[in-house]
């Protein structure tokens, strides 16, 4: 059987309905039309064909044909190998194309993917909006050396090829990622005092910044704002930013800072008591050890702060997202300390482990903007969302 545009087009489903996104509908109205479903859903199925070519590439499309155990099919490997191995036996399982039985896996002779319709279809239906499957063919092109030498994943996906990749792919013009950054400022701008003073975690390219330097202005709240610390980890994206956001957005009120999640923020400079709001997109999953981290940010917000996370979301545990595919390559996702309370697994969480988490840490009153588990569970292409926990 080919997988491809027909099955995009036979699982599309509708938009989320108005009354299910909240008080914030009219801001997110057009979020989840037909050109985000279409993205969303070819992608799911481009990602599981570029699974089965990188099974392929690696030789292991042979032994599948017959049956091969995980364990089987790592023999050889370096022992990083084993994570995103069987990330992509679950997701292709999930996506009909490979039969999981009794720890058995076997790949159907007749199961392919039609990449190119995939990419062609996309085309048509959300023009020049190419860069996630750009993204996902680097990733297979360039993967190879992780499981043939041990080289980390790190140093193969944010080289000076795949870089601009990434870059292009964290905009606020491409459909599938924008609403992450949506929902964070949606959740941000509610009760921000005067003079608030706002810390990004793990900034990256700028896209969150600049959406809310550019709602601030339209929406009449800029004033509202005293700092705006960008701060990320990764030199690149923090040298990147210092060079362009300060003449891209004159008079936002700006300030750059290195910053390592998985250190004591006070050895950083971050001062008690002294954030009125921490946003973190995408970013505090990685987290090594996610509760001491939530309880070092938390100390960090004045008493009547906020920290914002936005997240890529699980409907369940045991679902393989399209979007870990990159990430199941990296250490930093996946080499974290595990909890069975709040933190089972490593990557991507539930909407109900992270409220775990954070009322754990301490935190008063969570909710999510806008309320994710009853759009998770009408809608599978809804995957994100904002928790804002208070101090």
């Amino acid at each position: 059987m080919e997988f491809g545009p027909a099955q995009v087009l036979d699982s599309l489903g509708e938009a989320p309905a108005s009354e299910l996104l909240g008080p914030h509908g009219p801001d997110l109205e057009g979020e989840f039309g037909r050109p985000f479903r279409v993205l969303h859903r070819a992608l799911e199925l481009y990602t599981a064909g570029s699974v089965l070519g990188l099974l392929g590439d690696l030789g292991l499309d042979a032994p599948l044909r017959r049956g091969a155990t995980l364990e089987g099919l790592c023999a050889g490997l370096p022992d990083q190998a084993r994570v995103p191995l069987a990330w992509m036996l679950s997701f292709l399982a999930q996506e009909g194309l490979l039969e999981a039985r009794d720890g058995l896996s076997r790949l159907p002779p007749e199961g392919r993917v039609d990449l190119e319709g995939l990419r062609a279809l996309a085309e048509a239906e959300a023009p020049g909006q190419g860069i996630a499957f750009d993204l996902i063919a680097g990733v297979r092109r360039h993967i190879r050396p992780f499981f043939a030498s041990g080289t980390p994943g790190e140093a193969l996906l944010f080289d000076l090829t795949l870089f601009p990749l990434w870059l292009a792919y964290f905009r606020n013009d491409n459909p599938v990622y924008r609403p992450n950054n949506l929902f964070a400022l949606l959740a941000l701008r509610e009760g921000l005092p005067e003079g608030a003073r706002i810390l990004e975690l793990g900034a990256g390219a700028g896209s969150f910044a600049r959406m809310v330097a550019e709602r601030a202005g339209t929406e009449g709240w800029a004033g509202r704002l005293a700092e705006y610390r960008f701060t990320d980890v990764a030199p690149a994206f923090l040298r990147k930013a210092q060079r362009e956001l300060p003449s891209e957005l004159p008079g936002f009120p700006l300030a750059f800072q290195s910053l390592d999640l998985d250190r004591p923020l006070e050895d950083q400079g971050i001062a008690t008591a002294s954030l009125d709001a921490i946003v973190a997109i995408n970013v505090v999953h990685v987290a090594r050890d996610l509760h001491g981290t939530l309880r070092d940010l938390r100390s960090r917000l004045k008493p009547e702060g906020r920290l914002i996370v936005g997240e890529c979301l699980k409907p369940a545990l045991d679902r393989a997202l399209y979007q870990e595919f990159a990430f199941s390559f990296l250490s930093s996702f996946t080499a974290v300390d595990l909890d069975p309370r709040w933190r089972p697994a490593h990557g991507f969480l539930t909407p109900e482990l992270w409220q775990a988490a954070v009322a754990h840490a301490g935190f008063g009153n969570s909710h999510w903007v806008p309320d994710v588990r009853p759009l998770m569970d009408r809608h599978p292409a809804f995957n994100a969302g904002a928790l804002v926990a208070h101090s």
